[in-house]
């Protein structure tokens, strides 16, 4: 019986070093000195499997860079020939939003800090400065923020509630919202009985239920559905979803 792994996985929910694992986070170094690049680089490579870093030596090689690859973090220097460091940071920024910045500098000042802060980030770093401490703060800066954990999980928090219902053998009703769309999932004796979201019914709707990335719902119980569109046990059904 496969899904109970799942049940743990989700009542415990993802930890940090799994969520990293889930795919490798791409870093983009950018300095004139090639020397603090290269050790930067070696230093974050120790960390295996994580971390794919790339280096290069000026913003303009830094956004063509950026034009054909994803950036989850961009590590730069402020004063550099061609475009600096903040205007690197702002134009990568609008070809990729999400990107995270850490700005390192050997010219720092109150002036410099604001402006670094006005770019949405709280990472800046002035040199000389340990490698250690550049690597907690990588580290720090590629942490999934808690809105996106609860984008990550919410479907795995569904898949909870459905199983609960599942192993204490409920007959119950179990609606759910997700902006404009509502859903409900019936129960009879701890099956799955019937699913309704918007214009879809049974599996289709069920598993459309699932993809959501964000979801309130509430359960009620004693409530029978008035017809049956999913015959399929549950523990079938949830495990199916794991496979993309």
């Amino acid at each position: 019986m496969a899904y109970p792994l799942l049940l743990s996985r989700c009542r415990s929910g993802k930890s940090y070093g799994e969520w990293m694992n889930s795919e490798k986070k791409s870093i983009l170094v950018v300095d004139d000195e090639e020397d603090l690049t290269w050790s930067i680089s070696r230093n974050l490579k120790k960390v295996d499997n994580l971390l794919d870093v790339h280096c290069v030596n000026t913003g303009d090689a830094a956004l063509v860079f950026a034009e054909s690859h994803p950036v989850d973090l961009l590590i730069t220097d402020v004063r550099m020939p061609g475009t600096d460091g903040l205007q690197l940071a702002r134009l990568v920024r609008g070809m990729q939003p999400d990107v995270k910045v850490i700005v390192m500098t050997a010219y720092g000042s109150d002036v410099l800090e604001e402006a670094v802060n006005e770019l949405g980030s709280p990472y800046y770093i002035e040199k000389p400065f340990e490698l250690r401490y550049l690597r907690k703060l990588v580290f720090e800066a590629l942490e999934p923020s808690a809105e996106e954990m609860n984008d990550c999980f919410a479907g795995e928090r569904i898949k909870e509630v459905i199983a609960t219902n599942c192993l204490s053998n409920a007959t119950s009703l179990l609606t759910l919202q997700s902006g404009p769309s509502r859903g409900a999932i019936y129960f009879q004796e701890g099956e799955i009985v019937h699913a309704e979201c918007d214009d879809l019914e049974g599996e289709r709707a069920l598993y459309n239920i699932l993809d959501w990335k964000k979801a309130n719902f509430h359960v009620r119980s004693n409530l029978i559905a008035s017809k049956r569109t999913i015959r399929r046990n549950w523990q079938v059904l949830l495990n199916a979803t794991m496979i993309d």
